[in-house]
């Protein structure tokens, strides 16, 4: 009777971490992923407010 009811307790834990394993990650990078974010809009405003010189041109093969 012990060992049937060891062999269920392990079956029912088990069942129950391969349910719960799906949900550990799920949000584990979005803090990561929205802090990357933030410094790539910030990195791209400061090069849109840079007074660059457009003094280059473009052929078929190179920029000049």
């Amino acid at each position: 009777m012990e060992v049937a009811l060891l062999i269920l307790f392990f079956i029912l834990f088990l069942i129950y971490t391969i349910y719960s394993k799906s949900d550990l990650y799920a949000h584990e990078h979005d803090a990561s992923i929205k802090n990357e974010i933030d410094k790539f809009n910030g990195n791209y405003k400061e090069l849109e407010n840079l007074d660059i010189e457009e003094n280059y041109f473009t052929s078929n093969n190179h920029i000049y």
